[in-house]
């Protein structure tokens, strides 16, 4: 079957949208979620595992949205794209309510 620049037939679309709109929706909504409840487990616990909760708080705040990102780019869907990128700033406004908060 020739390329479609030869003129073949137009290939047929193989991504599905929505899927991939669940997929970053369900890791972006999980690091909504684990971000906060791994800092603040992190503020609550002793010394010897604060810093694997805050580990896990930023990685989960940070790398969930990042990972959506990467799989939206790859699917090419720019918009959900930026979307997930833009939970990137989740962690700054969490992190700033939480200060205060127990402050």
């Amino acid at each position: 079957m020739p390329p479609v620049e030869n003129g073949g037939p137009p290939i047929r679309n193989t991504r599905h949208p929505v899927g991939v709109r669940v997929t970053a929706a369900i890791l972006g909504l999980a690091g909504v979620v684990l971000g906060p409840v791994g800092y603040l487990k992190a503020v609550a616990a002793d010394s010897g595992s604060a810093a694997e909760w805050f580990t896990l708080g930023f990685g989960a705040a940070v790398g969930l949205p990042l990972l959506a990102a990467a799989i939206t780019t790859v699917a090419g869907d720019r918009v959900a794209a930026r979307w997930s990128l833009a939970l990137l700033l989740w962690p700054i406004a969490y992190l700033a309510l939480a200060k205060l908060l127990l402050a």
